[in-house]
């Protein structure tokens, strides 16, 4: 197939197009950048009345149009938008899809003015939604607001500003966020007649969404809002309520380039400045960068939450539900057997490049990982390793399971590519590579697994197994980073949320990161809040008719997040 082909999701055709907000935005990025990558418009159905959707100009755009049943089988396997970069690789996801049309731009003219938008080290939303705050509300929140907003239906009404876009205002009243603070305040910009100044307290303020240039989330940002401002007529009574959002955006739209892409929104009614009787109110919400950690999310380092008394008081909690928190003797698959001297250099850790401290460790994690696969795969199984990094579990099951089909899906770039260099070098065939956050996944699977997926990610993965009725092999981490996200709510069991408040589990998340040496005081009882919380894993998969073990890798000290959930699906499709 040919390379970098575009997949976005449409309702109508016709010179306007009916779409929705996420093939806008992308669109409009095509336009910005000049992209020559190949659109491929998917006609789909509009499932959700309720969810708002655009028109879009397509009479400047040059595209195909297909049908849902006529996707590749990539395509189909990831939300829209997608973009599959070749034959053995698809990116999905708003934030990476943007980015891979960009980097596939700068490919082709290598000092293309667009490189810009990747930001400062090209990792302008880089990072997950998950994991960052900036990327879920470029990617999540704006776009459920864009989807959910429907204009003004009376002249009289009282509208409250979306929280996003106040949210964004506080944002934009914030000091910008400056990767060298030393370099910037030593430079010309805070000299006087050629002077050194040396004011490190002189922060600049926001020009941009992310500091003095354009970026990717510039554009996601500018799409919503010009949106927003066009179902509103731009009023003065609601730019006065945003000034700094209004000021960004005039600014914005004194971008040449921007004004060029407007085009293919140029159906829109003109904003205008016209002054009408309705009235706006600007929702409460905290005052804060978007660049910082939520600040709703417990800090795992910080000791007020783990005093001692809080963690006796939750263990006092765990006592009264009456279960057992005790592991299996043995980790499931044990019986299996798996020899290193007959697998290629290219599938073992040495191969993956690893430094020679971490090795024997990382044989041994292997190992308790596979066994579980190789005693419950069978020919013609999809494998997906999730938050694969560099591929050393999913390809190490790739070579072991020729007959299976193995995915590696991670959101680094870079990771990911380092696992193809090492899937060339053995020739494997029976491996796909998927660039994206594992909820964008919608393909069929039967076996999901997981070797140190960071906090939420573990419940992700098993939640997402859950939903296809597949088996999950998982080795948890970073319990302390649990926390709230959009589709993860803590505790997980119904038997712990009757008894457990979510302040007192997250502290025994954070205790179970105190797994120190064996000498430490702590280290036992970070085990027990460990056990607790995979517990809580546990109960939450047999409500779905799982079949649970849940037992200590073999050995022990191969690493000190060492707990191996195995999920069976009691009948399994």
């Amino acid at each position: 197939m040919e390379t970098n082909q575009l997949f976005l999701e449409v309702h109508s055709i016709a010179d306007l197009c009916l779409a929705p907000i996420e093939t806008i935005i992308t669109l409009f990025t095509i336009k910005y950048c000049d992209s020559r990558v190949s659109i491929n418009l998917v006609v789909t159905k509009k499932t959700r009345n309720e969810e708002r959707s655009n028109f879009i100009d397509l009479s400047g755009f040059t595209y195909t149009v297909m049908e849902v049943d006529k996707l590749p089988r990539y395509a189909s396997t990831c939300d829209l938008p997608n973009v599959i970069v070749n034959e053995t690789t698809c990116v999905a996801g708003l934030c990476a899809t943007l980015r891979q049309i960009v980097k596939s731009r700068c490919f082709e003219t290598p000092l293309h003015y667009s490189k810009a938008l990747l930001g400062f080290k090209d990792a302008c939303l880089l990072a997950c939604s998950e994991s960052s705050i900036w990327t879920k509300f470029c990617e999540v929140d704006l776009i459920s607001t864009l989807k959910s907003i429907h204009g003004q239906t009376s002249s009289s009404d009282t509208n409250e500003i979306p929280e996003s876009i106040a949210r964004f205002e506080c944002h934009m009243s914030q000091p910008v966020r400056l990767h060298n603070l030393y370099k910037y305040t030593m430079s010309k910009k805070f000299s006087i007649n050629g002077t050194m100044t040396g004011n490190r307290d002189k922060i600049p303020e926001h020009i941009y969404a992310e500091g003095s240039q354009i970026t990717l989330a510039d554009i996601i940002i500018f799409v919503c809002i010009h949106t927003f401002f066009t179902l509103h007529a731009l009023r003065c009574e609601l730019l006065e309520l945003i000034p700094l959002t209004a000021k960004w955006y005039t600014r914005m739209l004194s971008s040449e380039m921007i004004s060029e892409s407007l085009r293919c929104l140029r159906h829109l009614e003109s904003p205008s400045f016209e002054n009408r009787v309705t009235s706006y109110v600007l929702p409460d919400v905290e005052n804060h960068s978007l660049y910082k950690s939520d600040p709703k999310r417990y800090k795992p380092r910080n000791r007020i939450y783990t005093k001692q008394v809080d963690i006796d008081d939750s263990f006092a909690l765990i006592s009264e539900l009456g279960i057992s928190i005790e592991l299996a003797s043995e980790p499931f698959g044990s019986e299996m057997t798996l020899n290193w001297d007959e697998i290629p250099f290219e599938a073992t850790p040495e191969g993956g490049a690893l430094p020679e401290t971490r090795l024997k460790r990382k044989f041994e994690q292997l190992e308790n990982l596979c066994r579980p696969v190789m005693a419950l795969a069978k020919i013609g199984d999809v494998v997906v390793d999730f938050c694969s990094g560099g591929g050393h579990l999913g390809i190490l099951i790739a070579y072991l399971m020729p007959n299976c089909e193995v995915v590696l899906l991670e959101n680094k770039e870079e990771s990911l590519n380092r696992a193809k260099k090492r899937v060339e070098k053995l020739q494997l065939t029976n491996v796909r590579f998927y660039q994206c956050n594992l909820d964008y996944y919608k393909g069929h699977f039967d076996i999901g697994v997981s070797l140190h997926a960071c906090g939420v990610a573990t419940d992700l993965v098993i939640e997402h197994c859950v939903s296809r009725n597949a088996i999950f092999v998982c080795c948890p981490c970073c319990y302390g980073s649990v926390h709230d996200c959009h589709h993860i709510k803590y505790p997980r069991s119904n038997l712990f949320k009757s008894k457990i408040d979510p302040r007192s589990y997250l502290v025994l998340g954070h205790s179970a990161d105190q797994t120190h040496d064996e000498n430490n005081a702590k280290t036992d009882q970070g085990y027990k809040c460990m056990s607790i919380i995979d517990t809580d894993r546990k109960l939450h998969a047999e409500q779905f008719n799982y079949i649970v073990h849940l037992a200590k890798l073999v050995p022990e000290n191969c690493t000190p997040k060492n707990h191996l959930l195995v999920g069976i699906p009691e009948i399994k499709s």
